[in-house]
């Protein structure tokens, strides 16, 4: 089955137009909501996301890839990398997808993370990668920039696309409340882009609370604490002042 996906683009080449964070959330959503998983309401699998990017029809073009979990992967100065994405001009509308078995080995958020990431170059950076090869690398793997601090524009959007894939802002705003009522932990009105209506947890949560909330988030949803983090800063889910 071919998932179909649209976003605003260039017609002529197929590029994507400057894409706020909503929208790509909303490219984000309509392939989680393609990915159907029985084992956990929250987590996706990596599996799960490799099969459904196997065909892709994104605004019209025909995008087909082929993965490969088996190799060390380098990037152009020879540093080992997470993962990487390429086109081929003789292979139109193929994703090359190699992701560095190596370093995701025993670590299961790490591997889904990196298939999200290389999902957003597919869906974002292939279709108009036809007359020129390209590369993609998700090249690092400590530290805030793996998940928020990419300089380039297309890793920045395959990072955003990534977080909204794995942990959208509607169902981790539903958990965070669920988890806050279980601790019995104080909540608050403030701006926010979960879900309309609910409260979020307050600058004033003691560190070891949240630490705890976070754990219990990143659980649910297969990623690190980190990645739980990040997400709760960009929906702003966590910081609102007690009133």
């Amino acid at each position: 089955m071919t998932l179909a996906l649209t976003y605003p683009h260039h017609a002529a080449t197929g590029a994507p137009q400057p894409l706020f964070s909503e929208a790509l959330w909303a490219v984000a959503a309509s392939v989680r909501q393609a990915v159907v998983e029985s084992g956990s309401p929250w987590a996706l699998s990596a599996r799960a996301l490799v099969a459904a990017a196997s065909r892709l029809e994104v605004n019209g073009r025909q995008i087909a890839s082929n993965w490969d979990f088996s190799q060390h992967v380098h990037d152009a100065s020879g540093r080992q990398v997470l993962g990487i994405c390429e086109t081929d001009p003789s292979a139109p509308g193929l994703a090359l997808v190699s992701v560095n078995g190596v370093m995701i080995a025993n670590r299961p958020d790490l591997e889904l993370s990196t298939v999200a990431h290389e999902l957003g170059h597919i869906v974002f950076d292939v279709p108009p990668a036809v007359a020129e090869p390209t590369r993609r690398y998700r090249s690092v793997t400590a530290g805030p920039n793996c998940l928020d601090g990419a300089t380039a524009r297309s890793e920045r959007r395959a990072n955003e696309f990534m977080g909204a894939l794995l942990v959208p802002p509607h169902p981790l705003h539903l958990r965070l409340v669920a988890r806050a009522r279980s601790e019995r932990l104080p909540m608050t009105h403030a701006p926010h882009r979960g879900r309309p209506g609910c409260r979020v947890l307050p600058a004033t949560t003691p560190p070891e609370a949240l630490a705890g909330v976070i754990a219990a988030l990143a659980g649910d949803f297969g990623v690190s604490d980190r990645f739980i983090e990040v997400r709760l800063r960009r929906y702003r889910l966590f910081g609102g002042d007690s009133r």
